[in-house]
């Protein structure tokens, strides 16, 4: 029978702040050479280092005081954390202690609280606070954070979730579960622990044959990955571009991205030089590295100062695809890519019927391969992981990004104004733009973005404040619900189109205007289809928060989608009824998109839609600045989110 020796019910030991410590002495030897030239805590992840996460990590979870231990690369360490200005206890190891040792050689800094140990390898985003929490309440001494995590299910506990062993044969009503690297211990334990190197496992079981509480707790997260060795790292960082809705990841210090052609998931970290062209996928180029593939095409390596690191089969058969917004699920297997839904409902089958149609229209989407309705699967050609948002990640040149969007916009013309007018019978089965769904879009956005995500009360504003808003937001869905109608993507942004390679460059003198016309132009996430004003997915395209385009590019491009849509249409379109209704759009399209994001982020879980908040609000008062028609209230209500937008919007401050 385990007993209370931890002295959790005290109020003063429940007053203590918990403390952190981070485990980052060993010597990484399963990353090596990797880590020969950079220290493990110091492994950059998509821009960001290692140690700032987890650090960050800790203090976002309320954890003030935190230590570390160090011993291999030391002095770099140390060093990278002054720079930093992170408040770190350091506690440097003459020998590698162990995971037990370290605890002992820091046990005057953790004597008087609770604290929790993280390895410095682990790269997640649990909510450790919950794990305190129920780490005090319950009166444990030790707490050990775990997960399903086949084939690493190693401990063995009780139908009370006490640990019972390791690989053991005890019987247990529960299956095992695996550590996640990070674990709650009382100070009290601290006096179990020898002088010199131990391990932490000891400590748990020498723990429980004394009688003290060592239990697991089933800790939640949207991402875990144990960097430990090359293909786990591979993962971690590969899974961030993901999810950051990217395949390509540029460090802004590095030059010479223009020369790689992506064909699928490249990180460029810091001061890289690229010096010769390339075309290639899944690699990752470390810091401070000068870039001359041998080969023109490259595929599944880690990129050092001078090594190169094989991470073959780093997805495994089955290669997770995410999907910004989309509630359905996509991977990669045998070159398809598949699209599993969670159940069968009318987008399902027009997501089909539209896309064969499209398709035989000569509008460029994704070929279906097969249907398997009863599994909820459709089967599409894979075209790669180069969507138009990734492609801006490395820095284009103004005569590169017009063609690009050129090719772009004379299939959307094609769809607008000659595939629009050839499919009488799908028309009348799609569901339309009418006044009632701009105003829906309209209060989505109030509700999920200006209430969900800002906490603005509109109605504690002013007596005839929100009578005049909802004014306003009539007004423009009244205008646009009798504007011309045609079929619409209806949500035209830069993640929805894909770029696919034709064929590689030979030569980094190529021209853009001749390198632009490697890609063939693909649209995807096509579902949402209906039937509305063309300006609609003009504002969508030129206007998207996701994608930093100048006014004159914007000019430019939209007197070309005048001129080309005039070529299809049988009648003019007049530059300025196009224009009037274009401001409007803007304006509805954001505030769609807001609402969306909020949405999304609170209550989907994809906190990364928050980030582009603050573009789209600047886009949407440059809309309401430049409409012709007065929007006062609307105007109003951008500028008291703006005011807002004085803090940083994170995942931690909402």
């Amino acid at each position: 029978m385990s007993k209370d020796i931890s002295g959790a019910k005290d109020s003063e030991f429940l007053n203590k702040k918990t403390k952190g410590f981070i485990l980052a002495a060993g010597f990484s030897k399963r990353l090596r050479p990797i880590t020969e030239h950079i220290p493990k805590p110091l492994l950059p992840i998509a821009g960001e280092v290692l140690l700032d996460c987890v650090y960050n990590f800790l203090k976002s979870s309320g954890i003030e005081r935190i230590g570390i231990n160090l011993h291999y690369k030391a002095k770099e360490i140390e060093q990278y954390i002054k720079e930093r200005g992170f408040s770190l206890t350091v506690f440097h190891e003459k020998e590698i202690l162990n995971t037990g040792g370290a605890l002992y050689n820091a046990r005057d800094f953790l004597k008087d609280s609770p604290f929790l140990v993280h390895n410095a390898d682990i790269y997640w985003d649990g909510n450790i606070k919950e794990a305190i929490k129920w780490h005090i309440d319950s009166g444990n001494s030790i707490t050990l954070l775990v997960h399903n995590c086949p084939p690493d299910n190693k401990l063995i506990i009780d139908e009370e979730d006490n640990l019972i062993g390791i690989n053991s044969s005890a019987f247990s009503l529960k299956p095992p579960v695996a550590f996640t690297g990070i674990a709650i211990y009382n100070p009290d334990v601290l006096e179990l622990l020898p002088d010199g190197p131990s391990s932490v496992i000891d400590l748990w079981f020498k723990a429980k044959a004394q009688g003290f509480k060592v239990k697991v707790f089933p800790v939640k997260y949207s991402f875990w990955y144990d960097i430990g060795i090359p293909t786990g790292f591979a993962r971690a960082v590969f899974d961030k571009l993901k999810r950051n809705f990217t395949s390509l990841f540029v460090h802004p210090t590095s030059v010479g991205c223009e020369m790689m052609e992506p064909l699928g998931n490249i990180v460029i970290e810091r001061d890289v030089k690229i010096k010769k062209p390339f075309a290639g996928k899944n690699i990752i180029i470390l810091p401070e590295k000068e870039f001359s593939p041998e080969n023109s095409l490259i595929s599944d390596c880690i990129v050092g100062k001078d090594f190169t690191i094989s991470i073959s089969g780093w997805q495994g058969e089955r290669e997770t695809l995410t999907h910004g917004g989309s509630a359905r699920n996509y991977f990669r297997e045998n070159d398809k890519v598949y699209c599993l839904w969670d159940e069968i409902s009318q987008d399902f089958d027009k997501t089909v019927t539209l896309g064969k149609f499209l398709r035989e229209k000569g509008f460029p989407v994704p070929k279906i391969i097969d249907v398997k309705k009863e599994q909820k699967l459709i089967i599409l050609e894979d075209l790669g992981d180069l969507t138009l948002y990734s492609w801006f990640q490395c820095k284009r040149n103004s005569e590169e990004i017009i063609n690009v969007y050129k090719k772009i916009i004379e299939h959307v013309a094609n769809l607008h104004w000659k595939i629009s007018f050839e499919a009488s019978e799908l028309k009348a089965n799609l569901p339309e733009f009418d006044y009632t769904y701009f105003i829906w879009e309209s209060e989505y956005f109030l509700k999920e973005c200006v209430e969900g995500v800002f906490k603005l009360n509109l109605a504690t504003i002013g007596d005839t404040y929100l009578a005049d808003l909802q004014q306003e937001l009539h007004l423009i869905a009244d205008k646009l619900s009798k504007a011309k109608k045609v079929i619409l993507h209806r949500d035209l942004q830069s993640q929805n189109i894909i770029l696919k390679l034709l064929n590689a460059r030979h030569s980094n003198t190529q021209k853009a205007e001749e390198s632009s016309f490697n890609y063939k132009i693909y649209f995807v996430d096509y579902q949402s289809a209906r039937l509305g004003p063309a300006e609609y997915d003009i504002a969508s395209l030129l206007w998207d928060p996701y994608v930093e385009l100048n006014d004159e590019i914007r000019q430019e491009l939209v007197n070309y989608y005048i001129e080309k849509s005039s070529n299809y249409s049988a009648f003019s379109i007049s530059p300025s009824n196009f224009l009037e209704e274009l401001y409007l759009c803007r304006i509805q399209r954001h505030m769609q998109a807001l609402g969306a994001y909020g949405f999304l982020s609170l209550k989907r879980g994809k906190r990364n839609f928050l980030k582009f908040i603050p573009a789209a609000i600047k886009l949407l008062y440059q809309d309401i600045e430049e409409c012709p028609i007065e929007l006062p209230r609307l105007k109003e209500l951008i500028l008291r989110m703006r005011e807002k937008l004085s803090f940083k919007i994170s995942a931690h401050n909402i």
